[in-house]
């Protein structure tokens, strides 16, 4: 009865080892089951980087004084064109040397010139021969920045191609602004060209009354 006693008796402490055990693997189980979450849910959410701060559209003291103090109207306009021309090389150079904020703070300063031109061309009086002239240079001008502009944007980390993508419509939009401009006021009806003349609408119905038959018939006598 003895010996049966100490048998059970060093049998106990097993017992507890084996249930220690198996609650070791259980929560060793458990925290790799918390470890793979967590993992997975850092790989399907990346962080996500701050957005670089939009440019400031403005001219720069530099250059409104240089635009100030030329007076002509067509050379203030090749002035000002020649000067955003410069702009889109030098956000150029500044994406090569990865200077992207810098970037896009002269497309800010060319958005700026743009506005100007346009706003001066306008200012200038009546839409005539001569303006229309420099709002249709314009309009080519603008047209051929587009494909640099996308170069730049290609060649931008997307937190700052996004407002490459805003100049683009923004030029887009002053091109048209420019061609709504060279188009203004060029079909007026001059009295001289449609002389009496009936409308085209009343032709076309065959109600308008024949002209009067002015041909000479030969005497009849």
């Amino acid at each position: 009865m003895k010996a049966a006693r100490n048998t059970s008796q060093q049998g106990a402490p097993s017992l507890t080892v084996i249930f220690a055990a198996r609650s070791l693997v259980l929560f060793a189980f458990l925290a790799l089951s918390c470890v793979e979450a967590l993992a997975q849910t850092a790989t399907a959410t990346p962080p996500q980087e701050d957005a670089a701060p939009p440019p400031m559209r403005h001219i720069p003291d530099a250059v409104r004084k240089q635009l100030a103090e030329e007076r002509d109207l067509k050379s203030r306009t090749r002035l000002s064109l020649a000067l955003a021309e410069a702009t889109i090389a030098r956000s150029a150079e500044c994406v090569a040397a990865e200077r992207f904020e810098q970037a896009t703070g002269e497309l800010g300063v060319y958005e700026a010139i743009v506005v100007d031109v346009i706003r001066f061309v306008h200012s200038s009086g009546p839409v005539k021969n001569k303006q229309r002239d420099l709002f249709k240079r314009i309009e080519m001008t603008l047209r051929a920045h587009v494909p640099r502009l996308e170069t730049i944007r290609r060649s931008l980390p997307e937190r700052h191609a996004v407002y490459v993508k805003t100049t683009i419509k923004f030029i887009q939009e002053q091109r048209d602004s420019a061609l709504n401009a060279f188009y203004d006021d060029t079909v007026i009806p001059d009295s001289r060209q449609t002389g009496d003349k009936p409308p085209a609408s009343e032709r076309a119905k065959g109600t308008t009354p024949a002209p009067p038959d002015t041909e000479k018939k030969p005497d009849q006598r």
